[in-house]
């Protein structure tokens, strides 16, 4: 072995131990619990209201972390079908590194799994993970809950995390998912990992709605100022309001109505002196085309 894969292993292993090192700390404190009780339910719950059928359940696709909170909360408050504590029929996961994987499966039981990047799953269609989730779509509610930022400085502006949600979203429209579905996602906020063209595409998206709208042009600027201004010191908030935007104009085009009725941000690792914020926010997405 040389000293590159000697390397490649170490970077691997501490990207692994990181990841494990947030998901304890980021899924099991008071605000992500918060988050899961007051966002993802109400708005799973709402969801399950549309659908038809007594027994019907959420076919639910989630990122969850190794103790799966999420879908166990889902499980004991009824919007997910459970198998008497065996797994969970109607959820699917995905995790990308082995051990975790398996840390998830070995928690769930008998719940559908895939080894992959999230990215991977959807924009690599030749794989025999990807030929598998596609077919096992629609899904009623997305449960995106990335751990990193939207816009890594090393991807394009169009980054394969948003390419692959607005693949998704694409690919529903061709499904004619009429009933609709829920996309919940949650990323970090942090300005120093960014992409800056993928930010100036972004504040010029945010430009093009106030000119388009002028009650919202008023509205923001109570609220905000300029998106200048809200950009520079407020970046978690610059991002709360135009990313859901640039997803939601993707929607669109794709023939669906979207509103989004959730929102939200908090800080990390403490609100006196955060390293970064996290951004969670809820997308509700109805086919009107016909």
């Amino acid at each position: 072995m040389n000293d590159h894969q000697i390397n490649d292993e170490k970077a691997d292993r501490l990207l692994r131990e990181n990841k494990q090192q947030e998901h304890i700390r980021d899924y099991s404190d008071p605000e992500k619990h918060y988050v899961r009780r007051d966002i993802w339910a109400p708005a799973a719950s709402s969801r399950l209201q549309k659908l038809t059928g007594a027994d019907r359940r959420l076919k639910y696709f989630t990122l969850c972390a190794e103790k799966a909170i999420d879908v166990h909360y889902f499980g004991i408050h009824n919007l997910i079908e459970e198998n008497d504590g065996r797994g969970y029929p109607s959820v699917a996961f995905c995790e990308c590194f082995p051990d975790q994987y398996e840390n998830i499966a070995a928690n769930l039981g008998r719940t559908r799994g895939f080894l992959s990047k999230f990215e991977d799953l959807v924009l690599n269609r030749e794989t025999d993970e990807s030929k598998s989730f596609y077919s096992e779509l629609p899904f009623d509610v997305y449960n995106l809950d990335f751990t990193g930022v939207c816009f890594p400085r090393g991807d394009s502006p169009f980054s394969n995390t948003l390419a692959a949600i607005v693949a998704l979203i694409e690919e529903l429209a061709k499904e004619k998912h009429r009933g609709g579905f829920e996309m919940f996602l949650t990323f970090r906020a942090k300005r120093s990992e960014e992409n800056e063209e993928a930010i100036n595409e972004l504040r010029r998206n945010l430009r093009d709605n106030r000119n388009q709208y002028a009650w919202y042009d008023q509205a923001f600027q109570k609220k905000y100022g300029s998106e200048g201004q809200l950009l520079q010191s407020r970046y978690h908030e610059f991002l709360l309001c135009a990313l859901p935007k640039l997803i939601g104009r993707f929607g669109k085009q794709a023939g669906f109505r979207v509103s989004c009725p959730y929102s939200l941000y908090y800080a990390r690792p403490n609100n006196q002196n955060p390293d970064y914020y996290i951004i969670s926010f809820v997308l509700s997405l109805l086919l009107v085309r016909s």
